[in-house]
C-alpha cells in the first residue's frame, strides 16, 4: 500500500516527525490538521537513499473508535487517533495531544503555532510572528 500517493494534496506546510527514545512527536500546521480531520488521514515521507525502497513514510489516521494505535511496517509508521480526541484537541487552546501506549511508546501531536515569546530588546513587548511556541520535546 502506498501511503503517500493516495492523498490529494493541497498547498500546505509539511507536518514534522520527531523521534526521541520511545517518544513519537508529530507537529502539524493548522491547515494540515483541518485537512486530516476532513480526509480522515494525512501522510508525509522522506527519501533516505537513491532507491524507491529507500522512502520512509509516516501517516496519521482517524478512527471512530475510542482506541489509539501505532504500528510500524517496513518503511512506514502509522498512528491511529480517535476522532473524538482530535475534535476536542483542535477545538481547544491545548497545543499538545498526548497518549501513552500500554507498551510504553509516548505519542504526541502538536499544533505548530506562532511563539508567544518576546523578541530580546523589544520595548513594546510584542511577540514576533516567526517564533514558535515551546514544545513537549526538546
Amino acid at each position: 500500500m502506498d501511503f503517500l500517493f493516495d492523498l490529494v494534496r493541497v498547498s500546505v506546510p509539511s507536518m514534522k516527525l520527531r523521534l526521541l527514545g520511545s517518544t513519537v512527536c508529530i507537529r502539524m500546521h493548522p491547515q494540515e490538521v483541518a485537512c486530516w480531520r476532513s480526509a480522515g488521514h494525512w501522510a508525509e515521507g522522506v527519501q533516505i537513499g537513491p532507491s524507491s525502497l529507500d522512502r520512509w513514510s509516516y501517516r496519521l489516521e482517524l478512527t471512530s473508535g475510542p482506541n489509539w494505535n501505532v504500528t510500524a511496517e517496513p518503511g512506514h509508521l502509522v498512528v491511529v487517533v480517535p476522532c473524538a480526541a482530535v475534535r476536542d484537541w483542535t477545538d481547544s487552546e491545548a497545543v499538545t495531544l498526548e497518549h501513552l501506549t500500554p507498551w510504553g511508546t509516548r505519542l504526541i501531536l502538536e499544533k505548530d503555532l506562532p511563539r508567544r515569546l518576546l523578541r530580546p530588546g523589544n520595548a513594546d513587548r510584542e511577540p514576533t510572528g516567526d517564533q514558535k511556541t515551546s514544545r513537549a520535546m526538546p
